[in-house]
Order: C-alpha cells, then sequence, then structure tokens
C-alpha cells in the first residue's frame, strides 16, 4: 500500500476534481495539470483510434507496475477523455482498455493471477513457467482488444 500513495499523490493533483481538495481550493477551482498536458501535446497526437488504443494499453502497462492496477483509473480516464473525441473512439473503450492493461500487468496482477499460483501448485508446474507460458496469449488478448476497440465506433447519444 505504501507504493500507491504517492503515485496517487503524484496523479491526482492533475485532475481538476481532486486537485482542489488537495491543494486546499474552493470545490471546481483546482487546476487541472493533467488536461493541460494532454492538451499541450493533444496536436502532435495522430487522429487514429488504433494509436489511441495501442497508448492506452502502453499507458495502462506503465500505471500497473506500481504495485495496484486501481490506482491509476484516474489518470487513465482522463487521458481516454481527452483522446476520445480526436479519434472518433469511445471514452469508456479506451479507459477499459487501460484498466484491463493496468490489471494484467506489473504488480497489479496479484489479484487477477492469484488463482494461478493455486492452479500452478494444484498441478505442481513452477508458477514462473506457467506465467512465462501465458504472458503471449494475455498480451495477444490485449492487442486484440485493441483493434476490435479502434474499429468500433462510439456509442450515438
Amino acid at each position: 500500500m505504501g507504493i500507491i500513495l504517492p503515485v496517487a499523490g503524484f496523479v491526482y493533483p492533475g485532475i481538476p476534481d481532486y486537485s482542489g481538495s488537495i491543494l486546499g481550493l474552493e470545490d471546481g477551482t483546482g487546476p487541472a495539470f493533467l488536461f493541460d498536458a494532454v492538451e499541450s501535446i493533444q496536436t502532435r497526437i495522430p487522429d487514429n483510434g488504433l494509436f489511441a488504443a495501442f497508448s492506452m494499453i502502453l499507458i495502462g502497462m506503465l500505471i500497473g507496475l506500481d504495485g495496484s492496477g486501481w490506482a491509476g483509473l484516474p489518470l487513465t480516464g482522463g487521458i481516454a477523455a481527452a483522446l476520445a473525441p480526436q479519434t472518433g473512439t469511445d471514452t469508456a473503450t479506451l479507459a477499459a482498455l487501460a484498466q484491463n492493461a493496468a490489471t494484467w500487468t506489473g504488480g497489479g496482477t496479484r489479484v487477477i493471477w492469484s488463482s494461478l499460483i493455486v492452479v500452478a501448485g494444484f498441478c505442481r508446474v513452477p508458477v514462473g513457467d506457467l506465467v512465462r507460458r501465458l504472458a503471449i496469449p494475455v498480451v495477444s488478448g490485449l492487442l486484440v482488444a485493441a483493434v476490435a476497440a479502434s474499429t468500433s465506433p462510439p456509442p450515438s447519444p
């Protein structure tokens, strides 16, 4: 749990919904550092749904390395909200891609993969070997999900 606090302390001040209360400001007056950063590089990001989907997976994988698959959800949601309108993809779909990538990689896999430890013990197979063999199917599934997400249109209002 000690790792999550510094990550949250870095991410939350960048989101206007949280930054006001963290910085001791009135509600709705907090700065949007994260959104400002995304907007400043938005002109350099290709308007391509596939690029956005793969970017969200990479961002989710990096966030998953902090020890928790859940700590970066506000960050990925904010980035998805910034990228979706420009790329013609669904915000929820992009955020879900990042969430799945975060929970299936890095430290966030402790809960998701806990049943793997039980199965490996039951089958008398080393856990490390089983994880190495399952890494390719997991990453392949994330890549297929990115392609599917980039080709599906956003829901109509």
